[in-house]
């Protein structure tokens, strides 16, 4: 059985490809404009980065694809959903119909069915960004963006089992119409944390 653990490595974007132990004249920062430079292709890990950044985190420790929920804050489990009603990938220029947001139970340890099914976060953090077009949806500008938290209690008590939830529901159970913004994300989040 191998034992071995993931050790995240923070890269800066300056680090080298290398050949034979020469820098071969690419850097981390040539791979991520080129694989990840269409920040709308990107929205949901976008999200992620905004509000691990209004709550203060640099790189949360658990953040890798394999985790079952998406940071840690103040010793709370933090999962992180997000839709838009643009997305690069439309050509017809129409704006996209908001998908629900995924908020299924999964077992305590990935994949293994003789753990606990459940819903691994202790609290939800739904963001929406909000413009119809390229311009009014662009990711970096954060007045563009607006936000729900949900104890996951809640959503347990008000959905059950379901697998999804639409933008209506989430906006119903807060009370919030529209939502809250970039700056009043972290006390939203420390009321449940």
């Amino acid at each position: 059985m191998n034992t071995q653990t993931f050790k995240f490595i923070n890269f800066k974007g300056d680090e080298p490809f290398t050949l034979n132990g020469e820098p071969v004249g690419l850097s981390m920062s040539d791979f991520w404009s080129f694989q990840y430079s269409n920040i709308w292709d990107t929205q949901q890990e976008v999200a992620e980065f905004i509000v691990a950044k209004a709550l203060g985190q640099d790189v949360p420790y658990n953040k890798n694809g394999w985790t079952l929920w998406d940071m840690n804050y103040r010793g709370k489990k933090v999962e992180i959903k997000e839709t838009a009603y643009y997305h690069s990938w439309r050509t017809d220029g129409k704006v996209s119909a908001l998908r629900t947001f995924g908020i299924e139970e999964a077992y305590t340890r990935y994949k293994d069915k003789t753990s606990t099914l459940k819903r691994q976060s202790d609290v939800y953090v739904f963001c929406l960004n909000t413009g119809n077009t390229q311009e009014e949806s662009h990711p970096m500008k954060l007045e563009n963006w607006r936000f729900w938290v949900v104890p996951t209690t809640i959503i347990n008590e008000v959905c059950g089992k379901a697998k999804r939830i639409s933008l209506e529901r989430v906006k119903k159970i807060t009370r919030q119409p529209n939502g809250i913004g970039y700056m009043e994300l972290r006390a939203a989040v420390d009321q449940y944390c």
